[in-house]
């Protein structure tokens, strides 16, 4: 079965989909406006869509905001490298196109990437005129491969890996996926497993290169004393307050991490709990939660002062996670209880800072297990685990010491994908230009 039937094979179960499923979309349309939120860009209609570019393009694609920073970077070095084309980003999220405005300095367009539907993508590609696309980690969008192939665009997929639930999903329908993975020209991928599982769904294994995962080569900036000093006392946290604190945190999460802290407390009475929702719209469930846990709370909207004391404090705030991170003596990386895939663990343990997070972590397979192995960040099942590896690490001051240096090593260890993407990248632009 060729790309052909299998354009059209999804292209028809798309429609049936649609015509089925449409008084559901359209009640969660009416309901949701975080749904409505930038579905007309999605459709291809923007300020971004108007006019065609001034000559072929290279478009870059990442999905949201952790895609988006380790992008940066190499698109850097690639708009430096190659000035004649005209670069084009998209993210798939709302947060991730707000730092790509912010990060990538060379992007002539900043737009959500659009729905797709072949009628959509076709007419993007169409005004942009890319002629290579490389898109962060593995996106696999049928249709605006299946289009951008047939106009003749070269397709690289850098940093990229297969989770394990991916591949579950993928092999299922092999048949399927052969087809798009055939439009990819390279693959620059993060560890030899994710070489071997792409080969295994129809990938041509000599396009396929390990080339380690950017995450590692992620761009930070210590805060300084004196920065945390400032913070510290915006949030009204006295010398003698310790602080945990719990990031990318999802609803179902809470009952497990308020039951850890309130064992914790009661040996020491001066530990604070930051607690950050990995998305903001569920901060209605968060409180809701502390509240029947009868616990009280204070909020942060991450810029005013806050007054109250407090034990418990409840961010309602975007991009504070990585400034907070940093106060804590331990982090716990959420989305790793619940069956989610789990965030990325390096956020904290960059700043050296012990790091639990639970069982579910499919999405960063390898950091965690480097993370694991280099005994700087631990797997907890439960409430009882996670409290007794934090009573431990309360206690023993220079346990965390010992972590913290053993973080620099492992950082100074695995570090050298960007720069190794950006040669292979490099090269195959320079090789089918």
């Amino acid at each position: 079965m060729g790309r052909t039937f299998m354009t059209v094979l999804y292209n028809l179960l798309q429609v049936i989909g649609l015509v089925c499923l449409f008084p559901v979309w359209l009640v969660l349309l009416l309901m949701n406006e975080r749904l409505r939120k930038g579905l007309a860009e999605r459709m291809g209609f923007s300020e971004a869509f108007k006019d065609s570019l001034n000559g072929p393009s290279l478009w870059v694609h990442a999905a949201s905001l952790g895609e988006v920073k380790v992008s940066a970077p190499i698109c850097e070095t690639l708009a430096e490298k190659f000035p004649s084309r005209e670069m084009v980003f998209s993210a798939s999220t709302p947060v991730g196109k707000k730092q790509a405005r912010v990060q990538i300095k060379g992007a002539k367009r900043v737009f959500l990437l659009p729905l797709d539907f072949l009628w959509v993508v076709c007419r993007v590609v169409k005004r942009f005129r890319p002629e290579f696309f490389l898109v962060a980690e593995t996106e696999l969008w049928p249709n605006l491969f299946f289009c951008l192939k047939r106009r003749g665009t070269r397709i690289a997929l850098f940093n990229g890996r297969i989770s394990d639930r991916s591949f579950r999903r993928y092999r299922m329908f092999r048949f399927f996926f052969r087809q798009v993975l055939s439009c990819v020209d390279l693959f620059l991928v993060q560890t030899e497993m994710d070489a071997s599982r792409l080969a295994a769904l129809g990938a041509v294994r000599e396009r396929i290169q390990v080339t380690g995962n950017v995450k590692f080569d992620a761009a930070y900036v210590p805060l300084e004393s004196h920065e945390k000093g400032e913070i510290r006392e915006m949030l009204n946290l006295k010398d003698e307050d310790v602080v945990w604190v719990a990031g990318s945190v999802h609803p179902e999460e809470i009952s497990p991490i308020i039951d850890t802290y309130k064992e914790l407390v009661k040996s020491s009475p001066r530990l604070k709990l930051i607690l950050i929702p990995r998305h903001l719209y569920a901060m209605s469930q968060f409180e809701e939660s502390l509240r029947s846990f009868g616990l009280s709370y204070a909020k942060w909207n991450g810029r005013d002062e806050v007054a109250e004391p407090w034990s418990i404090l409840l961010v309602n705030a975007l991009g504070q996670l990585v400034r907070l991170y940093q106060l804590g003596f331990a982090a716990f990386v959420g989305g790793s209880l619940a069956p989610i895939g789990g965030h990325n663990p390096l956020e904290p343990l960059r700043y050296g800072i012990p790091t639990l997070f639970g069982p579910r972590m499919e999405n960063f397979r390898e950091i965690k297990e480097i993370a694991v192995k280099e005994e700087v960040a631990f797997e907890v099942s439960d409430t009882a685990g996670m409290t007794d590896l934090l009573k431990r690490l309360l206690e023993r001051p220079e346990w965390r010491r010992e972590i913290r240096e053993r973080c620099s090593r492992m950082f100074e260890r695995y570090r050298g994908a960007t720069r190794r993407s950006v040669e292979y990248l490099e090269a195959w632009i320079r090789k089918n230009s």
